[in-house]
């Protein structure tokens, strides 16, 4: 008697199945990726506080107002903790104070 072993059968359709899936994946990924976005120019939902982000020159305004106020913060003293003893220095004094502590250690 002759055996003769079947050959196993081709695993084909769950192949298929997941190469369409991925393609589909990527088809939604595309479309998404392809909506456009619509700026909000309409100012009715915005709070009060968040007005300038929909103009350019509020975004402008707004830039130079928060360097301004950091720029200030970084050339002059203050309180930063009063409890705490924490202050605030001009950058320019904090080197001079630190290489003057370094120095004194040598």
């Amino acid at each position: 008697m002759s055996s003769s072993n079947p050959s196993p059968a081709p695993v084909v359709w769950p192949i298929v199945v997941a190469v369409l899936g991925v393609f589909a994946i990527f088809l939604v990924i595309v479309g998404l990726a392809r909506t456009p976005v619509t700026p909000i120019t309409d100012s009715v939902n915005v709070p009060e506080d968040q007005q300038w982000k929909l103009s350019s020159q509020g975004r402008k305004d707004r830039l130079s107002e928060v360097q301004g106020s950091a720029r200030a913060e970084t050339q002059s003293y203050g309180w930063i903790d009063k409890n705490g003893g924490l202050v605030r220095l001009p950058v320019d004094r904090a080197i001079e104070l630190t290489l003057a502590e370094i120095n004194a250690d040598r």
